[in-house]
């Protein structure tokens, strides 16, 4: 199967991107070939995610599927979850490289319900349906990063996992304040 994200970058300007067309529905599990690597599997909605990401804001370098064996909770190894790479991994990104990000991350949460995000980590901060009433709150690594590390912390890249039913169905009372 051709791969759908070979590789995603966010453009210059800083224009706000074109709401996603929403996810209706797809089968469940990981199904689909990693759209970035030759191994690993994503589900449908992850699939579609990472489509409207590249169709509204372009190319932005990123990865979905990997092993993560030393974090057991993490989504990636099932398919529900893809990082972007802000700037170069190891490096604390510059100001520009930040705004961008938060361009990506703040689009996805602001689409979650369409595009079935569960949750957006990025720049020491994370959005959740379940704390969504909190807004962008302190990430404090999930008991399995640094959240001072430029990885650990997610200053590098923005982490967004997704869920397979609607939002609103798993997060009722979130979703009807969103």
């Amino acid at each position: 199967m051709k791969c759908r994200f070979v590789a995603f970058l966010l453009g210059t300007g800083l224009a706000v991107p074109s709401a996603p067309h929403p996810y209706v529905d797809g089968p469940a599990g990981c199904v689909f070939p990693d759209p970035v690597r030759a191994v690993g599997c994503v589900t449908a909605p992850t699939d579609w995610l990472v489509g409207q990401v590249r169709h509204r804001l372009g190319e932005v370098p990123g990865a979905c599927w990997d092993a993560h064996a030393w974090n057991p909770r993490s989504d990636h190894p099932h398919g529900r979850a893809c990082d972007y790479t802000i700037g170069q991994i190891g490096v604390f990104p510059t100001e520009t490289q930040v705004a961008r990000g938060w361009r990506l991350a703040r689009w996805l949460r602001t689409h979650a319900r369409a595009l079935h995000v569960h949750y957006v980590i990025f720049h020491g901060r994370i959005w959740s349906w379940e704390h969504d009433a909190e807004g962008w709150r302190r990430y404090d690594g999930g008991g399995a990063y640094d959240p001072a590390d430029v990885t650990g912390g997610h200053f590098d890249h923005v982490h967004v996992s997704t869920v397979d039913k609607p939002p609103a169905v798993l997060f009722p009372a979130a979703a009807a304040r969103a």
